[in-house]
């Protein structure tokens, strides 16, 4: 009887080996939970679960080729699926969409793989841990956001002030430049009108009221 224990335990070689990471993603977003193992191995079983769940259920479960959905925890449903649907190269990494702040937790990715060697039934099995924390915004952020953006309004608002001053400074002078230049047209207009055309003006006083228009 003893013997036939040990030739059984020798059978079924199953060698333990615990990974952890700390993975961090914001609410809503999408996040890749990596899980990976040697390209040559072959996957018997796969399954992705929560041990912190108190319901029965696996955020995934594979096993001889195929995915079972049934097995699935509700809350899961259409929101993972596997980075690599084939498991190539030996990734077994999942991916968890839209994610929620109850999606945070201890993630478990446990695989069962065949040996190779005389014993069909020889297996290794690993497990590799995930602490997912799944953050947001607090209020104090929020807050200092709101503060920014007034300060980039007011900065907006004063440039535009600054520029407005700006032109009514070049504006006026002008304007009244304008103004002189039109009242000094409409006088000198008006006395030649009134001056009789066999008394033309005096060539000098005409050349004084230039002047003085330019002095202006």
């Amino acid at each position: 009887m003893a013997s036939f224990q040990v030739l059984l335990l020798l059978a079924l070689i199953s060698e333990f080996t615990a990974l952890q990471q700390d993975v961090q993603v914001k609410l809503g977003e999408d996040v890749t939970l990596q899980c990976q193992i040697s390209k040559n191995e072959t996957i018997s079983v796969l399954k992705w679960s929560r041990p912190d769940l108190n319901t029965d259920g696996y955020v995934y479960f594979y096993r001889n080729r195929r995915s079972y959905k049934n097995y699935q925890h509700p809350s899961f449903h259409g929101r993972v699926k596997l980075r690599n649907p084939e498991m190539k190269e030996g990734d077994v990494s999942l991916i968890l969409e839209n994610v929620t702040f109850n999606d945070a937790g201890i993630y478990e990715c446990h695989i069962a793989v065949r040996n190779s060697g005389s014993s069909k039934r020889a297996h290794t099995e690993i497990s590799h841990f995930i602490n997912l924390t799944v953050t947001d915004e607090t209020h104090e952020h929020v807050l200092e956001k709101q503060v920014m953006e007034k300060e980039a309004a007011d900065e907006n608002m004063h440039d535009a002030e600054k520029a407005g001053a700006a032109t009514l400074q070049i504006v006026v002078p002008v304007v009244a430049v304008v103004a002189i230049i039109a009242a000094v047209l409409h006088w000198r207009s008006s006395r030649n009108k009134n001056q009789h055309p066999d008394n033309p003006p005096n060539e000098e006083q005409s050349l004084k009221c230039d002047d003085a228009v330019l002095e202006m």
